[in-house]
């Protein structure tokens, strides 16, 4: 990418190839800590992150960011990572996904997800309706 009239400053091409890549490492950056946070356990975001950190470091090296530029681009990465990271633990805390899918052990049963209180035979079970019966007139 060969310097405009000014000697030393990036071309427009340059400028919109930098922004591209930032972009592409922040989220590709956010879908690791994203994924890590939902499915895997905790000892994985620390080799998340330093994956993250070498792979922004080089790929900003590789494509010619100054050094200050590469600095804020990888801190920016891992900085995402770690808030998709958490963003995916509150979830799984919060509403408990992804391990209500593999709640129950796939053997060939279906489970009993019916209500409590409401019984298999149509109320001959000996409790009172739930509601009173209407009173004739």
């Amino acid at each position: 990418m060969a310097p405009d009239d000014h000697g030393d400053r990036p071309t427009t091409w340059s400028l919109w190839a930098h922004r591209i890549m930032i972009e592409l490492l922040l989220a590709t950056s956010s879908l690791a800590g994203l994924a890590v946070g939902l499915v895997g356990p905790l000892w994985v975001i620390i080799v998340t992150t330093v994956l993250v950190a070498v792979l922004s470091a080089v790929m900003t090296w590789s494509q010619g960011f100054s050094a200050l530029s590469g600095v804020a681009v990888t801190t920016g990465c891992l900085i995402a990572c770690q808030i998709s990271y958490i963003a995916g633990r509150f979830v799984t805390r919060q509403y408990g996904f992804p391990e209500q899918l593999f709640e129950d052990e796939v053997d060939g049963e279906p489970g009993d997800p019916r209500q409590r209180g409401i019984s298999d035979d149509n109320g001959k079970d000996g409790k009172p309706p739930s509601r009173p019966p209407s009173s004739e007139l």
